[in-house]
């Protein structure tokens, strides 16, 4: 079970290599689609969403469903390419603990709330340049 940060991007990167050996990860951060976790908490007394790892490669978007017990990478649950994954990214917000973008995942007929916690807002900032050219929130990188 990886629980550190490093630990899990690197099993992520392993799981990209083994489906596509000429691909490399840029960036990877783990996501939890849906309302806002506060909102959800509030209403059910619980997380209960299924997390996945969003990995943006050289030629793809990956999301990977996130193993509960082992906190690994499981099967990939969407695979697009990065020119495609570009027209459905769309900016969302900064905040202290959970920020957020919306993404249109395949078969939705709207964006999905992609809520990031406070320990991947880097890489969501990373995330934001590539497919967006700018950092969510309007806020740059190295800002609270």
């Amino acid at each position: 079970m990886a629980l550190r940060k490093s630990s899990t991007v690197e099993q992520v990167a392993e799981a990209v290599r083994r489906a596509d050996p000429d691909d490399r990860p840029v960036v990877t951060l783990a996501v939890l689609p849906g309302p806002s976790p506060w909102r959800s908490a509030l209403m059910s007394g619980q997380f209960d969403a299924e997390e996945y790892f969003f990995t943006l490669t050289e030629h793809t978007v990956l999301l990977h469903r996130i193993e509960f017990l082992r906190h690994r990478p499981g099967a990939p649950a969407y695979a697009l390419p990065r020119s495609e994954a570009v027209r459905r990214f769309v900016p969302g917000q900064r905040r202290t603990l959970w920020s957020w973008f919306r993404f249109r995942l395949p078969g939705e007929p709207a964006p999905t709330r992609m809520n990031v916690r406070r320990a991947w807002r880097p890489e969501l900032d990373r995330l934001a340049d590539a497919l967006a050219g700018h950092s969510v929130g309007g806020i740059g990188p190295g800002h609270p």
